[in-house]
């Protein structure tokens, strides 16, 4: 049965419910072709660029999604990429590639009634894109099986159509760190106590950990010591290439009630220097002036903060997570900078 199928198209009505399962489906490619990336070295790259192109076709049903009113949980989306993930395991390369191409069909017919039915411009370009991609997958997909691969060019097509490099295509979404850094997100959050934030830091560690479409860039706490200086300490990795360490980020964020003093003295790790400090939190992190005034208060109020680097099609679930924990989340982007500091 495919996914279509399963979930009930035939009983499906109207835009909100056409656009949901759009959206469930391509969180259950994601978990698919990643997973296809794993198991099948030989296809590695062109699974990789599949499971790409369903990741933007996610984040794209994401915003519209909200604009509509319409979710999918987090315990959906990552239920929905364990199932596909887990038929890539029982089955063979062939007998997913015929699931996959048994679907074209049913997604097909989907995907024009939610074109029919949308509501806005962007809605009906959504149409428009998977009803491109879905003949894009299923020729590669047959080419494979026929023993004269395509290349997967249609799917590198209609990634460069987006603006997304085949380099980038065939990264996996784990090591897209390195190429990555203007699409980068800390997610601050705010806490009555250290105990509070170390707990909440801890609750976002293990839920990363269990979960296979999950994969910040790093999580941090900061808070003042008893002589008012702001410590951080971190759980997290280094930088990417072009992305700014959670380190760094943190150290931007302690240097706030020192007007940039304490990041000039190195904080930063030597990343950036007194002279550039306002422009780092207004470029950096694209801290406006009365974001740094309300982070100085809490933290002059010995509130606590978790820090979360994350990537924009993360940074929501995150600070959902960390408002569960009881924090006061707020996001902010982070633009490209040259780092290699914790």
């Amino acid at each position: 049965m495919t996914f279509v199928e399963k979930h009930r198209f035939e009983e499906a009505r109207g835009e909100r419910a056409w656009l949901k399962i759009s959206w469930e489906g391509e969180i259950y490619g994601v978990g698919m072709f990643e997973e296809m990336a794993k198991k099948y070295p030989e296809h590695a790259g062109k699974a990789t660029a599949a499971a790409t192109m369903e990741w933007l076709n996610v984040h794209t049903c994401e915003d519209l999604g909200h604009a509509a009113g319409v979710t999918v949980s987090l315990e959906r989306a990552e239920k929905l990429g364990r199932e596909g993930a887990e038929m890539v395991r029982k089955k063979s390369f062939d007998d997913v590639a015929k699931e996959c191409i048994k679907e074209t069909p049913a997604a097909d017919k989907l995907y024009e009634e939610l074109g029919k039915g949308a509501g806005t411009p962007e809605l009906r370009a959504l149409a428009d894109d998977l009803m491109v991609h879905e003949p894009a997958l299923r020729d590669w997909l047959k080419s494979e099986m026929d023993g004269n691969s395509d290349g997967a060019e249609k799917v590198f097509a209609y990634l460069e159509r987006h603006g997304i490099s085949r380099e980038e295509a065939v990264t996996p979404r784990e090591d897209r760190e390195d190429y990555g850094g203007d699409t980068q997100h800390l997610v601050l959050a705010f806490f009555p106590n250290e105990d509070l934030a170390d707990e909440a830091a801890m609750v976002v560690k293990n839920w990363e950990k269990a979960s296979e479409h999950m994969k910040v860039d790093g999580v941090g706490v900061l808070v003042k010591d008893e002589n008012g200086k702001v410590k951080e300490h971190k759980l997290g990795k280094r930088a990417g290439k072009k992305g700014m360490g959670v380190g760094v980020a943190l150290g931007v964020i302690a240097a706030i009630p020192t007007g940039g003093l304490s990041l000039a003295a190195g904080a930063a790790g030597g990343v950036v220097g007194g002279g550039v400090i306002g422009d780092f939190f207004h470029k950096g992190l694209k801290l406006s002036d009365e974001d740094a005034a309300r982070i100085a208060n809490e933290l002059d109020a010995n509130h606590a903060a978790v820090g979360v680097l994350a990537w924009d099609f993360e940074s929501d679930a995150v600070a959902d997570k960390l408002k569960e924990a009881g924090g006061t989340p707020e996001t902010h982007e982070v633009a490209k900078v040259a780092a290699s500091s914790t």
